[in-house]
């Protein structure tokens, strides 16, 4: 029987397979496809997929309302919005207020601690949410007067809390549904929240460049999309949550009986100080570590301003969008050092970022070159990438499961008051130097190096002092 003939065009095969398209591609290619891949539920341990497939769902549509409460975003938003209706001196402390305030409102965590002990996490973390999204419908639409100024501080603080809230209770469930690969796992999460973030801060800026105020009209639509975001949370399952909860209201009663669930609290998170060494030697290098990187936050936004006169979408992209387009970039590297080394390990590291990203800030103030400060932004955004894992994870590697609310209330507590004190701090100096030396106020940046410095110092230290792992170990 004759052959069949050749097709006319030498060209035409049969289409290849998918999966041989994948092995033919080049290595890029099948890098980002495998990067994709492994943020599928699939690649996650058999036990945390379905809980992981609905986190992932809220973290992609949450932070469409909760990108306009990040102070690098708000706080230049303000900056520049509210110019000329307030004193600029008032103006700039507003800004430090606003850049303050997610860090700030940590130090609410033991009232929500002490709220949420003995109660079912998932709904009381839903019901906060949903009061967050109500703080970013007002923030929408307060009027550009003094006052107007007032009741958006107001409301800023108020999501900052609420969400402060969510991230406290949060640990706590990510320690019982996470077990093993908790690092790796929760990167992910947090890189779909600061990708997504970005988008929409950056659509924002662009939005706000050609119609200042775009922004009363695209907020309430982001709100509205992050209810998705808070229904699929709410359908979390918290693993074995009878027990978990038995043991606090069990904790919470023997401690409560004389002296009240408030001062219970306190106790427990002074006894954690008190009782726990290590811990609170950790604590103490990481309040100098985040104090002085707390205290560039404002700066950055008012140099943005008065030194480079940057516009809405160029000065998002330095305050906000920069660090968090580098953030998922690095977190997936950053997630996988961290679940290798002891967290003091992974700090002794992860902190010379933060000093590198203060020699870039101070430089290009001196020189008044904004790539210098792109730069910076850069090295920020790193940084931030590994400082999301440690902030959220660091205080797991000296707790047990039953007493994680406790250490998580000391941690976020105590990143509160950095947050009620660093940012202000930052301005002071910013303003004393300014009236001082004019045009100088960029060696606010070497005063924050001087204290990062130290603390990593710290950090340092307590890596040599580490047990050195046995080979049974």
């Amino acid at each position: 029987m004759p052959s069949p003939p050749e097709p006319s065009n030498p060209d035409a095969r049969s289409p290849e397979p998918p999966r041989t398209m994948i092995a033919r591609a080049g290595a890029p290619l099948r890098f980002v496809l495998l990067a994709f891949l492994s943020f599928h539920p699939s690649a996650m341990p058999w036990l945390a997929r379905a809980n992981y497939a609905r986190e992932l769902r809220a973290a992609f549509f949450l932070p469409w309302a909760i990108a306009a409460t990040e102070g690098g975003v708000i706080g230049f938003i303000v900056r520049k919005l509210y110019d000329g209706v307030v004193d600029p001196t008032v103006l700039n402390y507003c800004v430090g207020a606003l850049v303050a305030a997610p860090a700030f409102a940590n130090i609410t965590s033991f009232l929500w601690a002490m709220l949420a002990s003995g109660k079912r996490k998932i709904p009381f973390i839903t019901a906060i949410q949903l009061a967050m999204l109500v703080s970013v419908f007002i923030i929408a639409l307060a009027p550009r007067t003094p006052a107007g100024l007032a009741l958006l501080l107001i409301a800023a603080f108020a999501a900052r809390i609420c969400l402060a809230g969510v991230v406290t209770i949060r640990a706590t469930v990510w320690g019982v549904n996470y077990p093993k690969s908790r690092a790796r796992i929760s990167g992910k999460i947090q890189t779909i929240m600061v990708a997504v973030s970005s988008i929409i801060a950056m659509a924002l800026g662009l939005a706000m460049q050609e119609y200042e105020n775009s922004y009363r009209i695209l907020l309430p639509i982001f709100g509205s999309v992050a209810l998705l975001g808070v229904g699929s949370y709410a359908r979390i399952r918290v693993r074995r949550e009878p027990e978990l909860l038995a043991r606090e209201r069990e904790t919470t009663a023997d401690s409560t009986s004389r002296t009240g669930a408030g001062l219970s609290l306190i106790r427990a998170m002074l006894r954690v100080l008190t009782d726990d060494r290590d811990y609170r030697r950790y604590q103490t290098c990481q309040l100098m570590i985040g104090m002085g990187n707390m205290m560039s936050w404002t700066p950055f936004v008012i140099i943005a301003k008065e030194q480079f006169n940057l516009d809405y979408l160029p000065g998002l992209l330095l305050t906000h969008i920069v660090p968090l387009i580098m953030m998922p970039l690095f977190i997936p590297l950053w997630a996988t050092y961290l679940d290798k080394v002891h967290i003091v390990v992974f700090r002794s590291v992860h902190s010379w970022v933060f000093i590198g990203m203060f020699l870039l800030a101070l430089l290009a103030g001196q020189t008044g070159t904004l790539w210098l400060l792109y730069a910076a932004s850069v090295l920020r955004g790193i940084a931030f990438g590994g400082g999301a894992l440690a902030w959220n994870l660091g205080h797991l590697s000296y707790v047990k499961p039953e007493r994680s609310t406790d250490y998580m209330a000391v941690h976020v507590t105590l990143t509160g008051a950095r947050g009620l004190t660093a940012p202000f701090l930052g301005v002071a100096i910013y303003e004393a130097i300014q009236a001082v030396f004019p045009g100088e106020g960029s060696w606010v940046f070497a005063v924050g190096l001087a204290i990062t410095l130290c603390g990593t110092i710290g950090f340092l230290t307590l890596r040599r002092e580490l047990p050195t792992p046995t080979p049974a170990d």
